[in-house]
């Protein structure tokens, strides 16, 4: 009775934890210059699942950065922030893209 408990407490404890990592941080160049009220925050995220090495999703960075342009159709991105992170599972993890940026409006002459 007592290794089965001892069993189950150990079973519980790998199969129920999870653990998160940033790996990298970066941040692109502020051209155009913009003071932070005149503009807006945007932002795009992209995810890759993966279980035991394999996985099918290979343009979640591409993705993110789509989603952030999108968020800026009439306005050029300034100050892009990205971040590279990882979620880990069991026998699993998702990687995970976050770009954030100062969508700055053009002007019109």
């Amino acid at each position: 009775m007592r290794v089965q408990r001892a069993l189950l407490f150990i079973a519980l404890t790998f199969l129920s934890g999870c653990a998160y990592s940033i790996h990298q941080v970066h941040t692109s160049d502020f051209v155009p210059y913009a003071k932070i009220e005149q503009g807006e925050m945007v932002k795009g995220r992209g995810e890759q699942f993966v279980v035991l090495g394999i996985t099918g999703e290979t343009d979640y960075v591409d993705k993110a950065y789509a989603e952030l342009m999108k968020n800026c159709p009439h306005g050029a991105v300034t100050g892009i922030t990205t971040q590279l992170s990882t979620k880990l599972n069991f026998f699993s993890w998702t990687n995970v893209a976050l770009m954030q940026g100062l969508c700055v409006q053009t002007r019109k002459n």
